[in-house]
Formats: C-alpha cells, structure tokens, sequence
C-alpha cells in the first residue's frame, strides 16, 4: 500500500481550519490570507513527503504512518488556532512543523534496509558530542526563565535526544550477553561504572544548567535501554527507587527544584506567583469540560506558555474531555505502534537504539501532559510537535523518520522469510515429483 494521505487526515485539516476561521469571524476579526497559511503548508508538506515515500517504496508500518499524519495535522490546528493570540505564535513560526518533514524523510532514507546499522561505531563521538554539548551551552548560553538558551533563543540540548540514545545503543549493544547474567540486577561492573562516570558528568552539567526537566527525561532513556538490552524489568524498580531519592535531594538542596516541587505540592500557597501557572492550566481544563469550549472558542491568552508548555491545557479548554481522549488515544496507537517495530528488530544496535527514541517520545508526553494536569511538577518539557520550537520539532521529525526506517526493515524482513519458506517449500515439491518420476521409469 502506498503512504498518501488518508481521508480522516483530510477530512480533521478541512473541518479543523473551517472552524478556527468561523471562530475568528464570530470575534469580529477580518479573515487574512495567511489565515489559511498554516494548514495549506502542511498539506503541500505532507504531499510532498508521502511522494517522497512512494518513490522510494516505502513498505514499512502503515498504521505508525497514518498515526502520525493524524497527530501532526492535529497539532498544526492547535498552533494555527493560537496564531495572533499567543505571544510567539505567528505565521513564519508556523512553517517550522511542516518543514520538518524534510528531516523525516531524510532520516527515513538513511535508517532504512539496516542502514541504521553504519553509525553504531559513531557512538564514542555521539557520547562526547553529548556531554560536549552541554558544557558549551552552560559556558556560552544565556539564563532565561531558569533554562539556559542559545543565541537567538535556541536550546540546542534538543538533540540530545538524538545523541544520547546513540551513544548509549551503541556502547550497549557492544556486549549484550554481559548484560544477561543470572539474578535480577546480575550486570558487569565495569561496564556499568563506566557508564556511571559518564552519567555523573552529564547528571552534573545539566543541574548546573538547571535543566531537571531535560535530566528527567534522559534519565528515563537510560532505564528504557537498560530494560531493552537486559531484557530484566527489576531496573525499572531500581530506577523508581533512585528516582525517588533523586527527587528527595532536588527538593532539599536545589532551590530551583524546591519551588516547582512546593508549587505542585501546594499552589495555593502562592496562587499569584509560583502556584499560578499551575492553577491557570488547571483552571482552562476545567473550564472545558466535558465537550470544550469549541476550536477557537477559548481563551489560550490567559494560559500560562500556553504555546509550548501547556499547550495540553488549550487543547482541554476547547475540545474538552472527550477531545483530551480520543488525542491520548492517538498518541497510544503511535506509542504502542512503535514499541512493537522495535520488538521486531533481529539486530541488538537497532532494536536498542529504536527503543531509546521511542522511549524519549513516549516520555516527553507522559512527562509533558502530568505537569499541565499537575500529576508531578512542571518540568518545561514540550509535546512533541504540539509545543512551538524549531529544534524541538525537527528532533522529533528526525525520531520518527527513523522508527519509519526500522519498521520498514522489520517488515521487509518478515516479508523476505515468507517469500522464502515459499520457495524452498515449492523446490522440495518440485524435486520430490522429479525423484518419483524416475523411480517409476526405472522400475
């Protein structure tokens, strides 16, 4: 089956911009051309990518592509309702999602048919690109809202969610069997203090920057691809168990930490200062209720980031709670979708690797959407290609063109065995018909 555009993806882009249009027109505001700017650079965008992969015969998981779409049209409907209403959100910074699509095909086109194999040597240079990374940033970067950014805003720390899991498949998959002994936590000590050293380092520059969010995220990373090469979940115990002493020591000894940590606890506490964000975005959820407001019918301007961090709270206000559902049931089909095609993978580099993005994706959406419902602290953590950011989107693109990748392999090679079983199968029934042939010319 070819990759095009399914026809519920055309029917949510067509229905979704009718309405934010109708909503702006029912305010009283005079419709511009780039009104229709946002969901008419996503379609040429996603033409232009499903093109791409028919003609290089993409064969890979339909349903993981069909998923995608789905979520990503969704998401640009989202960003476009907010256009001119939320400060950041304007028409050149809407192009940003659809564009990376070129990096999702780009990525597809270098990770398929075990292409992804050639950079698993790379990962001693992904490792000190990683921690490299973070120290230019704490050097050179400047200090906004209690992150650090590059110039013009950029938070290049975004493609440690690329490196990392890079760095840490590679250095992984070098002795699988080492990492299955016998016992729960049975594991080689050197290889584990060597990763601890490098941990530590990584774990140490990126509180020095105050990153915990970031820290947060890959610590979760490391657990997925512990569990993946090991195949033991007992570190996921011990993982919840550091977690906790980890989240213990931030709150008694980093004061950036204490106050998001006392502002979830108690944002009544201060409701006007450190609890507000937390009370407003709570406070858009349930304004929604259960059929939302409408798309284009909220008010995303007295959201907190309502463009970046919370943007999960616009999407409760005007789609309510049947909206939130029916978005985590679609962010569940790509989950799932893509945990199966890295269970799939025959080589350890790919299945491990795969398992360290999937597993960064599936975390930034846990993480992101339980601090809006205020389920844990807000830690600044985006939803992937909800939230605005350049760097954000195109690591994202990047991580699902490469999952495309793998599932293409995955599938190709069942594909293959099948088509081979067949084969022999007809050999043999051919070569028993000549054998029998001359027994009987024989006789």
């Amino acid at each position: 089956m070819k990759p095009g555009l399914p026809m519920p993806v055309l029917l949510l882009l067509f229905s979704g911009q009718l309405l934010v249009l109708g909503a702006r027109v029912h305010e009283g505001q005079d419709l511009q051309s780039y009104d229709l700017l946002p969901a008419g650079l996503w379609l040429l965008s996603a033409l232009l990518l499903s093109a791409w992969l028919s003609l290089g015969r993409f064969e890979g998981s339909q349903r993981l592509w069909q998923a995608l779409l789905l979520y990503s049209a969704l998401g640009i409907l989202v960003q476009a309702r907010m256009m001119g209403t939320v400060a950041g959100l304007s028409g050149l910074g809407l192009w940003i999602q659809p564009l990376s699509f070129f990096w999702l095909g780009l990525a597809w086109t270098v990770s398929r048919k075990g292409r992804i194999r050639f950079s698993a040597p790379l990962w001693p240079l992904a490792a000190l690109a990683s921690l490299a990374l973070v120290a230019a940033l704490l050097a050179l970067g400047t200090r906004f809202r209690g992150a650090v950014f590059a110039a013009g805003g950029l938070t290049p720390t975004e493609l440690l969610k690329l490196s990392l899991p890079l760095a840490l498949s590679g250095y992984l998959a070098r002795n699988v069997s080492t990492w299955k002994g016998k016992g729960p936590l049975a594991v080689p000590l050197g290889s584990l203090l060597s990763l601890g050293v490098f941990w530590a380092l990584l774990s140490g520059l990126l509180l020095l920057q105050r990153d915990l969010g970031m820290l947060l995220l890959l610590s979760l990373l490391l657990l997925a691809q512990l569990i993946a090469v090991s195949g033991r979940i007992s570190w996921g115990l011990l993982a919840t168990l550091l977690m906790g002493a980890a989240g213990w020591l931030v709150w008694r000894f980093v004061e950036h930490g204490a106050k998001r940590i006392e502002a979830w606890l108690d944002p009544f506490a201060d409701p006007t200062g450190s609890g507000w964000q937390v009370l407003q975005a709570l406070s858009g959820l349930y304004a929604g209720g259960l059929s939302g407001t409408g798309l284009g019918e909220g008010a995303p301007e007295r959201l907190p980031i309502a463009g970046s961090d919370f943007v999960y709270a616009v999407v409760g206000e005007e789609l309510g709670y049947l909206g939130c559902i029916l978005l985590l049931a679609l962010i569940a089909i790509w989950m799932m979708e893509s945990f199966r095609v890295v269970s799939v993978q025959s080589e350890d580099f790919a299945r491990i690797f795969g398992c360290g993005l999937a597993a960064v994706l599936a975390a930034q959406v846990v993480v992101n959407i339980a601090g809006v419902v205020s389920l844990m602290p807000v830690t600044g953590i985006p939803l992937p290609w909800f939230s605005q950011g350049g760097s954000s989107s195109w690591v994202t693109a990047i991580q699902f063109g490469i999952l495309l990748g793998l599932s293409e392999q995955a599938q190709g090679k069942g594909s293959g065995k099948k088509a081979s079983g067949t084969s022999k199968g007809k050999g043999k029934a051919k070569g028993s018909s000549k054998s029998k042939g001359k027994s009987k010319k024989h006789t």
